[in-house]
Formats: structure tokens, C-alpha cells, sequence
């Protein structure tokens, strides 16, 4: 086969160097070479080799200057017969040694053929369809591309000029050696190689004004003297460059398909075929329907219009269904049925198309998007994760985190790849922006028709007014500026935020209560029962529950600030609420463990260790009095009481101790005995040491509690005229109740105690009991009605029957002093500094006195 190519390419050249020589002769040597030698080629080989000698005779050295002729064009058409020569070449091979008259047969076919398939059919060829193929293998390709159109328009151009027909048939050869010559590999089929095809199915994409241009180019060359090949090719690769830029133009169909078809179309998402056969269908009905109203039958019509409403409902069910999906679809179909509701929203506000239209009622396809938005948007946060709250107690926390990173990577692919998909006047942002707004409102509102704890409303309180809007969510940098939370109106309205705030605050209380009465119990397991002295911390008794309440407390505070003031506000006034009550009920409890417990001393140190817990709990109480002041008001006032009733016990307990050994004073045997009054002092020094492990400002006040206790027991014991000191034996005794006094005086002193004006009381009755004459007595007794303005004359009168003054004018006297001391205006009762006041006189005495 390269021996024959050779051979034919030698006698060429000898051609090529004589154009006028006739062609016929090099075409009989080249099919005489062939078969002499014996070669039998199938067709697929005989185009290869003419392929071959075509594109090697054909081809002109870059700057070659081709010969001129001074017949000007006609010359240059002389040269061409090497194209001539392959065509007829190509022509005889492919008829396998047929006749010159089959040849021109053949080209005469080509004409013919062409001239049918001439215009926008040659290159019109339907989606899926098979390309027709030809007998003649390569002619076929002539026949349907635009360079056939171009032969047929040089035929014609050059028959104009005066050539005959054998001219004609000479220019359709050198229009097809041109075309090999300039179109390249494109334009060459060896064989039984399958044409190249555009994605549609059709050849590939020529545009017929650029065919036209093509020839007019090419006749201009060929009339022109100078470099004609090198313009030609250059005019062929500015037209090829403009066509790939330029899409096919699709021809409308003539009819459309049929109903179901179309539907299948619609399904298997082929939406701009089924679109065009839509509109053609529904052009068609309504055309029907104009003559139908004036026929008078309508059964036919109805049948139509049904299936027409079918069809629309199945395409506007597919492009909801594809706008729903918009984030899971690929951009292109997205884009095609965007295009498809742009359209059909423009022609729904067409007055002349909604008149003629068979579709009653406008179809609303703008608001038909919409509600493809809401309903994705819904279904996306509908399959947000959302664990049981058996499985994970922070299911709610968890998933509102899911959530809001769910709204984030939606809204950016909005933004990022599903806007790009529709015009720019969409509002397409906007639109997700407000449906994700009212979806997660919605959401959140169906979340709290749920039984939620105190932990789940924070969360829920706390995601919505504190992460929703921040730079989390909604304000994350990636999704501005098409989301501006400046212009969002509330995710949820001042009710539902208030009954939120309610739920929560409601749980929080009932949260509370449980942890205070958890704290009581492990208090009492811990300290109560197993008898253990209290823990001393920094020298102070210390109970672990104050610490346990004061954070208990500032955690709660402080995450109800972090969502707004109001919350903070209701969260103290609800722990305000419970602290009160649980103080007294802590108190109650103790009291009732207190009276089963025969261990005194651990009674007092826990009492003294709650009196630091409560005090503590007081003070940092305090620091919130701005936000709740009358609920703080009410709770240290109850705070108060209970720490008074825990010293009160105190008090008791020391009163307790000390009464059996003060009722043994102002006796017979006191006068003998210091036993009694040394018990008193131990017991003294006692709770002078438990003391000392109570906080200021609350040892001070027992302190001086059992200062005031002990002076008023001692004083105490001389006003029940349990004996009377005769035969000078009131000179000892006033001795002696002046040394107790003083012991008194400096143990309390040492204690701290503020009471100082409790210290004369004892002294100045010991002065009374001293005085030798009774006469005198009446001016001894101004400094005692001095310091205590609140003694009566009940209490002088046994403090002179203590002397031995039972009756008599100096008991008179004495007592008519008195009553002018207490009339002069120096004489008022401070209030503060009652003694006397307190201590009940006896009306009767005692028959006999104790010994």
C-alpha cells in the first residue's frame, strides 16, 4: 500500500509541475498500479491511502509563493485538479474498479443528496437518535456537514461565471480536496471509525453564518492573485474559533411528544426537552381549545386539560423536589430548573398568555420556589442528630450545637455555590436566610412542648438569646454580608422568651431544693451521726454546706447573667426564696437531732460552726442586695433568727449548766463555801474557749449574752430572800459578793465583752449589804438607781431583806428615797441596759432559809 502511494505521488508531482497536464491520465496509472500489482484493499485501507496522497499533494511549504498564471483564477483552478484527482480517486476505490461514468454518477448523487439535505437539517439531528450512515462511507460525512453547503454554494457561484457542467462537477472535487486539505483529521473517516459527536448526539457544532463567510473567504481567495491558500486557512481557523465559542441552537420541534413520554422525561430529571414538548403541547391545547368552544365538544377537551394539569403538577413536583434538594444537587440541573421557573414566572404575568392559557388560575411558581426553600430548610433541620435523654443528658446541648453548626454549612453553600445558580434579583440568600430564621423557631418551640429540666431550659434560654446571633451562628464571619443580624427580627417572640424564663426559673427552684435537702442530708451523715468534732478552719469551727450554698448559688447567678439581667434577677430572687426556707428547716432538724443527742459538747461546736456557716451565707448574700433588694432584705432577716436561735442554744446550754450552781448562792453555806462559785467560773471558762472558734460579729454578741446571763444569775440569787444576813453576818457577805463580782468583772473583761456597765451591778449591792449603820443606807443607794434606773422598790426591799432589814422606819425611809431618786428627770431608763427589769421578785418568802 506505501508502494502504490509512492507511485501515485511520483506521477503527481510530475503533474503538479505541469498543471494543464490532464488529470484523467494520472488516475488511469494510479488504478492500473493498483491492480497490476495486485493488491486488493478494503475500502477502510483505499481511504487511508487516499487520505494520505491527498494531504501530501495538497500541502504548500509555509512562505512557498505559488505560481501565478496570467489567466488569473481560472489557473488556480487548473491546480486544483489534485484535488480532483483524490475525489475521483476516492470515488473509484470506494467502488471497488467501477467505470468513469459510475464516478459521475456518483458525484451527480452527492449533488442531489446535498442539495435535499441543505440548510439547518444538515446539522439538526435529534437527542439519542443514530446518525444515518451511507454506503459510501465518507460521502455521508459531506453530505451532513456544513462544508457540503459550502460546495454547493461554490457550484453554484462558479456556474454562474459560464463553467458547464463538467466545470460544476470539477468544483465539487476541488471543494472536497479543499476540505480534506483544510479541516485536517477532523474531517477524515477511515474505515469504519464512528464520527465524532457533540454531547447531544449531533456532529459536532458548525454555525451556518460562519459556512457562509467560509465560502465567500474561500471564493475571495480563489480570485486573488497573491498568497490564496495562506488567507484561506487563516479565514478557516478565525470562523472554527468563533463556532466553539457558540453553542448549538437546538430547532424547536415541530410536534411534541406524547403525554407520557414527557412525564418520563419530567423523571428522569431531562427537564429542557420536557419543558419545550410542555409548552408545545400546552400551545396545542389551547389551540384546540378556541376550537372546541366553537364546535361545542369538550369531552375530548377535558381529556386533554387533565393530562395537561398532570403534567404540570409532575413538573412543578420535580422542580420542588430539586429546589428542596438544592444543596445535594449538582449545580447543572439546579440551574436548568431554576431557568424553567424564571421563565414560567415571567409568561404567569403575561396578560396575553394567562388569557389563552387551558390552566385555569395563576400557578404561582415564585411562591411554589418558596416553598421548596422552607420545606429543604425544615427537612435539613429536621435531620439535625437528636439523641434520648437516656442515652446522653446532654442530649439538648448536643444537638443544639449540631444544629447550629448545621445552619453555618448550610447557609455558606447557599451562599458559595446555590446562589450562583439563580439570576441576581432573586433574593436567593435572603430567602434561606428567612426560611432557616422561621424553621428554627419553629423547631425550638416544638423542643419546649417537652417536659424539660432546669438544665435543659438553660440550654435551650441560653443557645437562643446568647449563641443564635452570635458569631457562632448567624454572625459567623463566613456568611457575611449576605447575613445581616442587625435587620433579623427575634427567633423567638417576648411570651415565649418569658415563659421560657418562668420554666427555668421554676426548675431552678425545684433544683434548688433538692440539692439543699441532698446538702442537709450528707451534713447530718457526716458530722451528726458519726459524732466527730466539726472541722476548724483558720482557728474557726467549719461546716463544708456554706461552701456547698455560696456556689451553688454564684453558679447560678452568674449563668443567668450571662443570658440577660432579667434572668439574673429571677434566679436570686428564687434563691433568695429557698435559702430562707431551708435555714429554718436546717435549724428545725438539728434542734430535733439535738434533743436525741446526749453529747453536749458536740451540740456546741456544731452550733457554733452553723453560726459561721449561716453568717458566711449572710454576707455573700449581701453582695446581690442591689439586684433583689427586699428578697436579700427578707433572707438575712431570717438568716439572723436562725443564727440568734443557734446562740440562743448556747446560752441555754451555759444557763443550763450554771443554774443548779447559782441557786446554791446568797446561802447559809455560801457564806462558807467557794465550791459553788468556782463551778460557776469553770463553767465560764468553758464556753470562754468554745467561743473563740465563732466568728465576729457573732462571738461578740454570745459573749456578751453570758455576761449578761451570769451578772443576772448572781444578782438574781439575792432577790429571792432566800436568807437573811443577821448578827453582822452581812459584812462578811458583802465581802464576798464584792471579790465574786470583781472575778466576774476580769474573766469577761479577758473574754472581750462590750457589757462593761454589767460590772457595778454586783458592786454596788455589796456597798448596800455592807453599810454598818442602816441610817445610812438611804444615800448608798443613789449610785445603784444611777447606773440601773430600772430597779424598783420590790428589789430594794430584798436587797434589805438580804441586809436584815425586814421592816422598820429605816426601811421606809429608805424606800421613800428611793422613790424621789427614780422621779428626777436624771432618772431614765435606758432601755438597752435592763437588769433589774428581768429579774422577778418573789411576793412571798421562804418559810425556811437554805443551808
Amino acid at each position: 500500500m506505501d508502494s502504490l502511494a509512492d507511485c501515485v505521488k511520483e506521477k503527481a508531482t510530475m503533474c503538479s509541475t505541469n498543471p494543464f497536464e490532464d488529470t484523467e491520465t494520472l488516475e488511469q496509472v494510479s488504478l492500473q498500479s493498483m491492480e497490476n500489482r495486485g493488491e486488493n484493499l478494503d475500502s477502510a485501507e483505499k481511504s487511508d491511502v487516499i487520505g494520505k496522497l491527498g494531504s501530501e499533494l495538497t500541502s504548500v511549504p509555509n512562505g512557498s509563493e505559488e505560481p501565478k498564471s496570467p489567466d488569473g483564477p481560472k489557473s488556480l483552478l487548473k491546480r486544483s485538479s489534485l484535488g480532483r484527482l483524490s475525489s475521483r480517486l476516492r470515488s473509484g476505490l470506494g467502488k471497488d474498479g467501477e467505470g468513469k461514468r459510475e464516478q459521475r454518477k456518483s458525484v451527480s448523487e452527492d449533488q442531489s443528496e446535498h442539495r435535499k439535505l441543505s440548510g439547518s437539517e444538515l446539522t439538526s439531528v435529534p437527542n439519542g437518535s443514530e446518525e444515518p450512515k451511507s454506503p459510501d462511507g465518507p460521502k455521508s460525512l459531506l453530505k451532513r456537514s456544513s462544508l457540503g453547503r459550502l460546495s454547493s454554494r461554490l457550484r453554484s457561484g462558479l456556474g454562474k461565471d459560464g463553467e458547464g457542467k463538467q466545470e460544476q462537477r470539477k468544483s465539487v472535487s476541488e471543494d472536497q480536496s479543499e476540505h480534506r486539505k483544510l479541516s485536517g483529521p477532523e474531517s477524515s473517516v477511515p474505515g469504519d471509525t464512528e464520527e465524532p459527536k457533540s454531547p447531544n448526539g449531533s456532529l459536532p457544532p458548525l454555525k451556518r453564518g460562519g459556512l457562509g463567510r467560509l465560502s465567500s473567504k474561500i471564493l475571495s481567495g480563489l480570485r486573488k492573485d497573491g498568497d490564496a491558500k495562506q488567507d484561506l486557512l487563516k479565514a478557516i481557523a478565525e470562523i472554527r474559533a468563533e463556532e466553539v465559542d457558540t453553542p448549538l441552537k437546538h430547532k424547536e420541534p415541530e410536534e411534541p411528544l406524547s403525554v407520557m413520554e414527557i412525564h418520563d422525561l419530567i423523571n428522569k430529571g431531562v427537564l429542557e426537552e420536557a419543558h419545550i414538548h410542555l409548552l408545545l403541547l400546552k400551545k396545542e391545547l389551547d389551540s384546540e381549545a378556541s376550537k372546541t368552544v366553537q364546535e361545542g365538544t369538550q369531552s375530548e377537551l377535558l381529556r386533554k386539560t387533565k393530562d395537561m394539569e398532570l403534567l404540570c403538577g409532575t413538573l412543578r413536583n420535580k422542580l420542588k423536589s430539586i429546589v428542596k434538594d438544592s444543596l445535594n444537587n449538582s449545580q447543572d440541573l439546579l440551574t436548568e430548573a431554576v431557568q424553567i421557573i424564571v421563565e414560567e414566572d415571567k409568561r404567569e404575568y403575561d396578560p396575553s398568555y394567562s388569557e389563552a392559557s387551558c390552566l385555569k388560575g395563576p400557578q404561582k411558581w415564585k411562591e411554589l420556589w418558596r416553598e421548596a426553600v422552607q420545606e429543604g430548610v425544615r427537612d435539613r433541620i429536621a435531620n439535625v442528630p437528636i439523641a434520648k435523654r437516656e442515652d446522653n443528658q446532654s442530649w439538648l446541648a448536643v444537638h443544639l450545637a449540631l444544629l447550629g453548626k448545621s445552619i453555618v454549612d448550610d447557609l455558606e453553600s447557599v451562599k458559595t455555590v446555590v446562589q450562583k445558580c439563580y439570576p441576581e434579583d432573586f433574593g436567593v440568600c435572603d430567602t434561606y436566610v428567612s426560611s432557616s430564621h422561621q424553621e428554627v423557631s419553629s423547631h425550638l418551640q416544638k423542643i419546649m412542648q417537652q417536659k424539660l429540666d432546669v438544665n435543659e431550659w438553660y440550654a435551650l434560654l441560653n443557645w437562643t438569646i446568647n449563641c443564635y446571633e452570635s458569631d457562632k451562628i448567624m454572625g459567623n464571619l463566613v456568611l457575611k454580608p449576605e447575613v445581616n443580624t442587625e435587620n433579623m427580627d427575634p427567633l423567638l417572640d417576648k411570651d415565649t422568651l418569658e415563659n421560657m424564663k418562668t420554666n427555668y426559673s421554676t426548675g431552678l427552684q425545684v433544683q434548688l431544693k433538692q440539692c439543699l435537702e441532698n446538702m442537709l442530708n450528707i451534713e447530718s451523715e457526716k458530722n451528726w451521726e458519726t459524732k466527730d468534732e466539726p472541722e476548724i478552719l483558720n482557728g474557726y469551727y467549719h461546716s463544708e454546706i456554706q461552701i456547698d450554698i455560696t456556689e451553688m448559688v454564684h453558679r447560678y447567678v452568674t449563668t443567668s447573667r450571662e443570658i440577660d439581667t432579667d434572668l439574673e434577677e429571677r434566679v436570686l430572687c428564687t434563691c433568695s426564696e429557698e435559702l430562707k426556707h431551708f435555714s429554718r428547716h436546717f435549724h428545725n432538724t438539728f434542734m430535733e437531732w439535738r434533743t436525741s443527742s446526749p453529747n453536749s459538747a458536740l451540740q456546741k461546736s456544731l452550733s457554733i460552726a452553723y453560726i459561721n456557716s449561716f453568717s458566711n451565707i449572710k454576707t455573700e448574700m449581701d453582695k446581690y442586695k442591689e439586684k433583689c433588694p427586699a428578697q436579700i432584705e427578707q433572707l438575712n432577716n431570717e438568716l439572723d433568727k436562725v443564727i440568734q436561735d443557734f446562740g440562743a442554744m448556747l446560752l441555754a446550754d451555759f444557763i443550763q449548766e450554771t443554774e443548779p450552781y447559782f441557786r446554791k448562792l446568797m446561802t447559809k453555806r455560801w457564806l462558807s463555801c467557794e465550791d459553788d462559785f468556782e463551778k460557776i467560773m469553770e463553767i465560764i471558762e468553758n464556753h470562754s474557749e468554745l467561743y473563740k472558734k465563732m466568728k465576729q460579729p457573732c462571738f461578740q454578741k454570745c459573749v456578751n449574752d453570758i455576761h449578761y446571763s451570769a451578772v443576772k444569775g448572781y444578782v438574781t440569787q439575792i432577790m429571792k430572800k432566800n436568807y437573811s444576813c443577821k448578827n453582822r453576818k452581812h459584812e462578811r457577805a458583802a465581802a464576798k459578793i464584792k471579790v465574786e463580782s470583781e472575778a466576774l468583772r476580769s474573766h469577761f473583761d479577758d473574754m472581750g465583752t462590750t457589757s462593761k456597765w454589767l460590772h457595778s451591778a454586783a458592786q454596788h449591792l455589796g456597798d448596800i449589804v455592807g453599810v454598818k449603820n442602816k441610817r445610812d443606807i438611804k444615800e448608798t443607794i443613789q449610785p445603784l438607781v444611777s447606773d440601773f434606773p430600772d430597779i424598783s422598790k420590790e428589789h430594794i426591799s430584798a436587797v434589805l431583806y438580804f441586809r436584815g432589814i425586814t421592816k422598820g422606819p429605816e426601811k421606809q425611809a429608805i424606800l421613800r428615797r428611793l422613790q424621789e431618786l427614780k422621779s428626777s428627770p436624771e432618772a431614765n431608763v435606758n432601755r438597752s441596759r435592763l437588769l433589774f427589769g428581768a429579774i422577778v421578785v418573789p411576793k412571798t418568802n421562804a418559810c425556811l432559809s437554805l443551808t
